[in-house]
């Protein structure tokens, strides 16, 4: 069983990954300035996350009219269109999850403390929750969550191999994957909470897991239920330390001990019951807005279900229209890598692969497989603790058997085959509005990018 390495002070890899995140900060920063469609800084899916915010904390109310009006000035039509379809006791839609207004709102607070200030000062700054200075804050607040998540991730890594390798797959998973993307150019996206939550579960699992009982119970709840407010199916990972126990819990009945079992049922259910009471703000906010604490928004809308029987499996993974490993071909080594995770900590390696193939499974049968506007497969962000965990073992395996350069050489492939995609895809793809094409994945990804860098450049001439 792997046992977290505790450490008396910050080390070479954490004072690394806070740099990356100081940079990933730095960059969001800088490219504030810089012309936007919808002349936000919050745009897509976040703006929905983000609308809680002045309604909850500012107006005290649920009613989105005036943060629609603003958000989507540029877009009257689709302005309209939330007006006239109302959820079925009249109100105006908002599916999309409570959560990460929950943890943007320090941020967002201190935000409104300053506009305060400087308005008092007698700088005339709007204070209605809804400015660059506000968005500011909160995807900044993003973007350290993103960081913290990478921290953990990295910690928990460290507990099972070397620190260099730790360090190189939690940097090749962040910088080969999708997650620089959402935590630079989209951080107002769910993303990168749902990468602190769960890295700070499997931190938390592993430091607790030769502890079992209630405390431990109540702290998994509390996690599992943060997990769950930022995206439902982030949920799933709380079975994990419950499932690790069933060996034990048998091994007892069969030695005629019910004690091991007694205590499993007992702390599986003080968990669950935490948990819903975590969760319960979501349900509160789907009874104001829907009429129903118990069904999901997402189910009220034709077309918009689950086909539980008839999963898109295959094109979730390796389909050009965000395909997990055709986009992102780095996730693929990780998880084999948990097969190499297996002979050294069974329990975590198997339900790591457990945890993905259920997030597979709910994102394959989701009706937008593809996830929408995305960078790759996003999705399968709140997985970064079990990606790192795979790489970081197939890593140490490579480097065992061949040496350090052989790492660095195909992580280095893959850095700058990201980086391609990342050009194309901020530049080119978002906003092309079709399914993206093997041809675009592969000889425009080059071509697209020398084409940018040549108009950059002509751009900077005149």
């Amino acid at each position: 069983m792997t046992r977290l390495v505790r450490v008396a002070s910050i080390s070479k890899g954490d004072r690394l990954i806070l740099a990356l995140t100081g940079i990933c900060l730095l960059v969001f920063l800088l490219t504030i300035p810089l012309p936007r469609a919808d002349r936000q800084l919050v745009g897509s899916d976040g703006v929905y996350y983000y609308v809680y915010l002045p309604s909850l904390l500012l107006d005290g109310d649920l009613d989105f009219r005036d943060e629609y009006a603003y958000f989507f000035a540029y877009d009257p039509a689709k302005v309209e269109r939330l007006l006239s379809n109302p959820t079925p006791i009249g109100r105006l839609p908002n599916q999309w999850p409570i959560g990460p207004a929950i943890f943007w709102s320090p941020f967002f607070l201190l935000a409104h403390l300053l506009a305060l200030l400087l308005r008092w000062l007698g700088i005339p700054l709007a204070t209605d929750g809804y400015g660059y200075l506000y968005q500011t804050f909160v995807l900044s607040g993003s973007i350290l969550y993103g960081g913290a998540g990478l921290l953990l991730t990295y910690r928990v890594a460290r507990a099972m191999v070397s620190e260099q390798a730790a360090l190189v797959a939690t940097g090749l998973i962040a910088l080969a994957g999708n997650l620089i993307y959402y935590l630079t150019a989209e951080p107002y996206m769910a993303h990168t909470l749902s990468v602190f939550a769960s890295g700070l579960f499997f931190y938390t699992w592993i430091r607790r897991r030769d502890r079992p009982g209630i405390r431990t119970a109540l702290l998994y709840g509390l996690l599992g239920g943060l997990m769950a407010l930022i995206r439902p199916q982030d949920g799933l990972f709380l079975a994990f330390p419950f499932l690790a126990r069933l060996p034990w819990a048998w091994r007892g009945l069969r030695a005629g001990d019910k004690g091991p079992t007694v205590g499993l049922l007992r702390d599986a259910l003080v968990a669950g019951l935490v948990a819903l009471l975590v969760f319960s703000p979501q349900m509160v906010v789907w009874g104001l807005l829907y009429g129903n604490p118990l069904r999901s928004p997402y189910t009220y809308h034709p077309g918009t279900d689950f086909y539980w029987l008839s999963p898109r499996l295959g094109a979730v993974l390796f389909s050009a229209f965000r395909g997990l490993f055709t986009w992102h071909p780095i996730f693929l080594p990780a998880l084999a890598g948990l097969f190499l995770a297996y002979r050294r900590d069974r329990a975590l390696a198997l339900l790591g692969g457990l945890g993905f193939v259920a997030q597979w499974y709910v994102i394959s049968s989701w009706h937008n497989w593809m996830q929408g506007d995305a960078f790759g497969g996003r999705m399968f962000l709140v997985c970064t603790p079990i990606f790192v965990m795979g790489l970081a073992h197939l890593i140490e395996w490579t480097v065992k058997r061949w040496s350090w350069s052989a790492v660095y050489a195909l992580g280095g492939l893959l850095l700058v085959w990201n980086f391609l995609l990342f050009v194309e895809y901020r530049f080119h793809l978002v906003t092309a509005q079709r399914p993206p094409t093997w041809y675009d994945l592969t000889v425009r990804r080059v071509t697209f990018f020398f084409g940018f860098l040549r108009r950059l450049v002509e751009g900077l001439a005149v």
